[in-house]
Order: C-alpha cells, then sequence, then structure tokens
C-alpha cells in the first residue's frame, strides 16, 4: 500500500510537471508572434533608404533665380531640374540658408548648391560646374546721392570709389570683407541683398554690386512706394557667370558632375535653356565657360 501511495504521488507529480512545461512552452510562443507595427517599420525604413539614392542639391532665396515663392521655384532652378532631368540623375532640391548650404556640399551632405559665382579661394574647397547662365552685375546707389551720381559715372571696380561706403556680402565674386577692408576699401556686411537695399536706402551704405534682375525684383518687393528711389551707374561691375559649387567628397560626385556637364551643353546647344529664360522674361543670354 506504501508503495502503491508513493508511485501514485511520484505519478501525479510528473503530470503536474508536464503540465507545467506545456503551458511555459505555450507562453514562450506567443511572446515571439511576429508585431504588425514592427513589419511597418521595417517597411518605412526601407523606403527612407531608397528616397536616399537621389541626389541631394541645396539652393536658397535669390529671386527670380531661384525661390520658394514662385512657380517653378525660379528660373535657374528650372534650369538645373531640366539639365538633371536630360543626364538622367534623379535628385531632389531643398532650400536652405546660404551658409547652410555651402556647408552641405563642403561636407558632403549636399552634391551641389546653386546659383554661385566663380571664386578662386572658393575653388579650393568645391568644384565647379560648367557656367550655366551669364547676368550682368551694376553698381547701386540712391539717386539722392548726387556727388556720387556725377563722380561715379566712369567708375568700373570697387576700388575707384574712394571714400564711398561699399555693402557687401559673403560668397560674392568680389571676395570678404577682410580682403575688401585690407585693399582700403570702406566696408559694410550683411547677410544678403534684402539687407544691402535696406542698408542702402536708409544711408548706412553709398552703393552695392548686385545682379540687375535680383536687385529689380527686391527692390520692387522691398520699397514698392519708393522704387525709383534707386539707380544705377552706367558701367557694369561684372558680366557674371552662375555655375552649380560640386562637392569634393559626395560619392560619385564626379560622375555626376560630368554627366551634367554634357547634359547642359546640350540644352544650350537645343535651345531649351534659351527658352526656360524667354519663358520667365529674362533675357536670353547664357555663357560658354569661365
Amino acid at each position: 500500500m506504501i508503495n502503491n501511495k508513493k508511485f501514485q504521488s511520484a505519478l501525479l507529480t510528473i503530470i503536474v510537471l508536464l503540465i507545467g512545461v506545456i503551458i511555459l512552452g505555450g507562453c514562450k510562443t506567443e511572446k515571439i508572434e511576429p508585431n504588425p507595427v514592427d513589419s511597418t517599420n521595417t517597411q518605412a525604413e526601407t523606403n527612407d533608404n531608397q528616397t536616399t539614392d537621389k541626389i541631394i542639391i541645396v539652393t536658397g532665396e535669390y529671386a527670380p533665380f531661384t525661390t520658394e515663392n514662385m512657380a517653378g521655384y525660379g528660373v535657374f532652378t528650372q534650369i538645373v531640374e531640366a539639365v538633371l532631368t536630360e543626364s538622367g540623375l534623379e535628385s531632389e532640391v531643398k532650400f536652405y540658408p546660404w551658409a547652410r548650404a555651402s556647408e552641405m556640399v563642403e561636407k558632403g551632405e549636399a552634391w551641389a548648391a546653386f546659383p554661385y559665382g566663380y571664386i578662386t579661394e572658393m575653388a579650393q574647397v568645391y568644384d565647379y560646374s560648367e557656367s550655366i547662365i551669364q547676368s550682368p552685375h551694376k553698381f547701386y546707389y540712391l539717386k539722392s546721392n548726387q556727388k556720387l551720381a556725377l563722380e561715379g559715372a566712369d567708375f568700373s571696380k570697387i576700388s575707384d570709389f574712394g571714400s564711398y561706403t561699399f555693402g557687401g556680402a559673403n560668397d560674392y565674386w568680389y571676395g570678404n570683407k577682410t580682403t575688401l577692408e585690407n585693399s582700403g576699401v570702406k566696408v559694410e556686411w550683411a547677410n544678403d541683398v534684402d539687407a544691402l537695399l535696406k542698408m542702402l536706402h536708409a544711408g548706412r551704405i553709398d552703393f552695392l554690386i548686385e545682379d540687375y534682375q535680383v536687385a529689380d525684383e527686391a527692390i520692387a518687393r522691398l520699397f514698392p512706394e519708393d522704387t525709383d528711389a534707386f539707380a544705377t551707374l552706367p558701367n557694369t561691375a561684372s558680366q557674371h557667370d552662375y555655375y552649380l559649387i560640386i562637392s569634393k567628397v559626395y560619392p560619385n560626385s564626379q560622375i555626376y558632375r560630368e554627366k551634367f556637364n554634357a547634359a547642359l551643353q546640350m540644352l544650350k546647344n537645343n535651345g531649351t535653356i534659351d527658352r526656360i529664360l524667354i519663358e520667365n522674361g529674362l533675357e536670353s543670354n547664357h555663357s560658354e565657360g569661365f
């Protein structure tokens, strides 16, 4: 009897243990079932990786050439996108402040930025595309400054202006503030053309240099009731070429540059660039190189 009871007790213990193992096994199976939310996240990550295959190109506000506030984002943006389409390169254009845009290209976070003039110092940091379009930069002053109007009739370069105060900004062909000051020019500095025109209108500077299409757009926008207050001197400051600045460290950068330049020349030859300029009310005028 005792042995039978012991046997029954042992058998009961074994059954209990088996039931416990089955229950625990079921719990583990339930924990590793796929989570539908995780599957969605994995798909989203795959899509994000696919978008990174597009070439990143950056720009800023420089109406009417490039701006978020116009249809087609400005004429220069339209030209760049037409060239990229012709070249077969998939791209995405993003707008940033100018300082951030050039920094992104330098670090390889973006392939290129536009529009920029050719500056020797910048060519040490960036590669350049072929020239895309050309447009004159003029000397702007206030009509009320009759002394400058008379004396400046023959001025053709910044050093001609003597004691007059020049207003400048970064990344322009005429160089940086320190270089100009070291050459004896009186200089005030600002972030962009809007700020420079406000300084000119307020009498803080005597003259500035800007693309006439950019300056005229900004004057009409900033001073709609006082556009006649501004004037330009007879001589052109620069017949200015516009380029892409291109990253030296962006993956496959030189391959993209060659494809872009080849497509650019094709669109110059077949009249596409002239057509885009004319459709945007601008003069047909593109350059063939540096």
